[in-house]
């Protein structure tokens, strides 16, 4: 039998938005023709809903008195909770009554979407990468994985590794703590009295350390 080498897949794409472009690509849902628009592209931001997730999401599972969105039927099969931030808590209060169905009684509105991508001038980003945008930053700013894995919904930890490294206590905590510390050297001359004086002089470690609502007013303003 010949021997195959097989070439390793790829990791997983992440995509996640810098600030100044998720300001823009706000702006430029708020400016939608589509009235549904901003609301539905926060809410992916915010929560890291999957596409179809945050499209079926229906007034009946929203829980504004526990400030949860309750998952019935996910990809991964299994029922999940998403805690709504201050921002998803705010746009759901503000949406007209009756509050029964559907939250957005529409489909996925592509066509504006795609003209909010292309306004707001990011480049390479689709809306499923609302949900990367989500998960980067949650670990950006300090979340803990198993947290996130249990927000996304992902069956194994091993799906939710792939944004590990983000973390600012990724690796680069483990490196620092096995870092060479400043030791103290003595100085042995002695002054003119002949009494030995007690002056260390600190020697420098290996490497010096190195340093690593904009959508509220958008929905008022709808």
């Amino acid at each position: 039998m010949p021997v195959i080498t097989l070439e390793k897949e790829p990791e997983g794409r992440v995509r996640w938005l810098e600030p100044d472009e998720e300001a823009r690509l706000l702006a430029a849902s708020a400016k939608s023709q589509n009235p549904h628009l901003l609301a539905i592209v926060t809410v992916a931001l915010e929560t890291g809903m999957r596409q179809e997730e945050v499209l079926a999401a229906s007034w009946e599972r929203i829980d504004l008195s526990r400030g949860v969105i309750r998952l019935e039927r996910t990809k991964s099969g299994r029922r999940r909770e998403v805690p709504m931030r201050q921002v998803v808590y705010d746009l759901l209060v503000a949406r007209p009554e009756p509050r029964t169905g559907r939250v957005w009684p529409i489909a996925f509105p592509r066509a504006a979407w795609e003209h909010a991508v292309a306004e707001a001038h990011v480049e390479d980003f689709t809306f499923h990468d609302c949900r990367h945008h989500f998960a980067s930053w949650f670990m950006m700013r300090g979340g803990k994985l198993q947290a996130l894995q249990a927000i996304l919904g992902h069956r194994s930890l091993a799906m939710t590794t792939r944004y590990a490294h983000l973390s600012p206590n990724h690796i680069r905590g483990e490196m620092l703590k096995t870092e060479r510390r400043a030791v103290p050297e003595p100085n042995v001359g002695t002054n003119v009295g002949g009494t030995g004086r007690g002056d260390s002089q600190v020697v420098d470690s290996a490497e010096e350390r190195r340093g690593s609502s904009v959508v509220e007013q958008l929905i008022r303003n709808q």
